[in-house]
């Protein structure tokens, strides 16, 4: 495990807009260049929100990286993919 590694690959990619570009342009090729394993890897190609946060990513990151990467007008998306565990836990109470 290499939170840290996927945090700083993360991190790069929303604060540094040619990193965001080398991400979006081939993701599997940007994160070569951090030490990730296979999991962080493929989680983090399909920038997958929910495993990023329960393998351990800061959250506000994943939002921040989210953001730069799927764009400011897809944050709807985001915020339906983070509170459907909350939406369903409630409706079966």
């Amino acid at each position: 495990m290499s939170i840290n590694a996927l945090e700083k690959a993360l991190w790069q990619a929303y604060v540094n807009p040619a990193d965001t570009q080398r991400y979006l342009a081939d993701a599997p090729a940007y994160l070569a260049g951090f030490e990730l394993d296979e999991d962080e890897r493929l989680m983090s190609t399909a920038f997958d929100v929910m495993a990023l946060i329960g393998h351990g990513v800061n959250p506000l990151l994943v939002m921040m990286a989210f953001q730069a990467v799927k764009g400011v007008q897809r944050m709807p998306e985001y915020f339906a993919i983070v509170n459907q565990p909350y939406a369903q836990g409630s409706a079966s109470q």
